[in-house]
């Protein structure tokens, strides 16, 4: 994939991760299994999962049927998410450049896009959400603390893939200490009713729904990066190991700061949720509630961190694709910056009530947007090809994977529309949503439907021919992983 020198490097620049979207070869590949559950857990229980987890209350559920809701919304979102991260040890690449072989070179420009989108959105909301939780903690002025900590998440990304999970493994620490505090003290308390538990009371079946999807959505956004940090595991790493350890993290991460985001609604219905979290810590301990937002405020950084890092992989392959990019540490920092100053500047300008009320809509419209992908995506892995690609036909402009794949860009499009009727959103009500009452089902629908057209229109795919190229063009692929300075 290259064919350029390597330039040692000193000091701090040498503490800077090198690699890109370019392959880490085996000589490379460490790292440990738990690390997989930290960076997960950390990056999921912070303050943007209360903003979910709120949702079920001020759609009129009651915590015991908000709790069951966000439970099976989590679980599910978990499954191909944590799917994905096998990707990672299995190929040595970053997630987005493993949508060529369905999509190929210029037709996953779109799918590029998409997540860039959703990073750069997550790196303005996070900065934006720490500027309104520091002014709560009476940390003076909200637009400061935005830039300030978007600039910490940029210097996070700048260095890299190991430092992220070295600061994900302590916040880790730290949010479980306090929520388990927090937990605890509220239950022996007496602080949350019994019957707010009570399931005979106050369900309705659209408002549940619409929980379900928020939390599966808002989970499977996660889906667009989680192999970027498992790609320097070891190859032979456990395919159920890796699941097991990632969906670890996914599940008691996010449910954790959702359910906490519903308490904190069904207690304090007329607060927004940072004031609701202040004031129950308060309950427990005095001083606790500030450091629960500090907290989550920590794990939000650090996904923050994650976001523009994944960001700018995301647009190194995109340029790549465009036109070949010699993946150096100068394209890492200038992405990083492009992606981290412009989310750093729009997160000191949006308005501080965003999150209260446009947040379920970009959640559901982020899922419609992604159920057509990452069904694509996974089927092709663990179904058509089987896990059987060529990394330096990724990179090849002629490669064997072509420039445009009408397979994949079919099965995306006729996925996108068969769930167009079962849509439900604030602008929009599909027929098939509205005769169901305002049930929204269209991401349930399009996973398994993407799946199975993707797999018909593979049905006559030359397998065995493009194996043997694989067998050819991959023989000496450790020897192409060099990092480029």
């Amino acid at each position: 994939m290259n064919d350029h020198p390597v330039r040692a490097e000193t000091g701090v620049l040498s503490r800077v991760e090198s690699r890109s979207i370019d392959y880490v070869p085996h000589s490379e590949r460490r790292g440990r299994l738990t690390d997989q559950a930290t960076i997960w857990f950390a990056g999921s229980a912070q303050l943007l999962s209360l903003a979910t987890g709120a949702i079920g209350i001020s759609l009129g559920l009651n915590l015991g049927w908000t709790l069951i809701a966000l439970g099976i919304g989590t679980v599910l979102g978990t499954i191909p998410v944590s799917a994905h991260a096998t990707q990672g040890p299995h190929l040595g690449l970053p997630q987005m450049i493993q949508s060529r072989p369905q999509f190929g070179r210029y037709g996953a420009l779109f799918i590029w896009a998409m997540a860039i989108v959703v990073y750069w959105g997550y790196v303005v909301l996070g900065g934006n959400l720490l500027g309104v939780t520091a002014v709560q903690l009476g940390a003076g002025n909200a637009p400061f603390w935005a830039i300030l900590t978007c600039v910490v998440a940029i210097v996070l990304a700048i260095f890299g893939y190991h430092w992220l999970h070295v600061a994900q493994r302590v916040i880790t620490i730290a949010l479980v200490v306090i929520l388990v505090v927090y937990v605890i003290g509220l239950t022996v308390g007496g602080h949350i009713a019994p019957e707010l538990f009570d399931l005979t009371q106050t369900f309705s079946l659209a408002p549940f729904l619409v929980v379900v999807s928020a939390a599966t959505g808002y989970q499977l956004t996660w889906a667009f990066f989680v192999s970027d940090y498992s790609r320097y595991m070891p190859a032979h790493t456990s395919k159920r190991s890796i699941i097991t350890y990632t969906s670890l993290g996914l599940i008691l991460g996010l449910f954790a700061f959702m359910a906490v985001g519903a308490i904190c609604a069904a207690l304090l219905p007329k607060d927004d949720f940072i004031t609701g979290l202040a004031v129950t810590g308060d309950y427990v301990l005095p001083g606790l509630g500030a450091l629960m937002l500090i907290a989550g405020g920590l794990g939000l950084l650090g996904l923050m961190a994650m976001c523009v890092y994944g960001g700018s992989l995301t647009l190194i392959t995109a340029l790549d694709s465009i036109r070949p990019v010699v993946p150096t540490r100068r394209i890492r920092l200038i992405t990083i910056l492009l992606v981290g100053v412009t989310g750093t500047i729009a997160a000191a300008l949006v308005p501080a009530d965003f999150l209260n009320t446009s947040f379920a809509t970009v959640l559901a419209v982020i899922a419609y947007l992604m159920a057509p992908w990452t069904s694509v995506n996974l089927t092709d892995f663990f179904i058509v090809r089987r896990g059987r690609y060529s990394v330096t036909e990724m990179f090849r402009k002629d490669g064997i994977y072509g420039l445009w794949n009408w397979r994949g860009l079919t099965a995306y499009a006729i996925t996108f529309a068969i769930m167009i009727p079962f849509m439900n959103l604030s602008f929009y009500e599909g027929p098939i949503a509205a005769a169901l009452g305002g049930v929204d089902i269209a991401f349930f629908v399009g996973v398994p439907v993407g799946c199975l057209v993707y797999w018909l229109l593979c049905r006559n795919l030359d397998l065995t021919h493009e194996r043997e190229i694989i067998a050819h063009a991959d023989r000496d692929i450790d020897s192409i992983g060099i990092p480029v300075e």
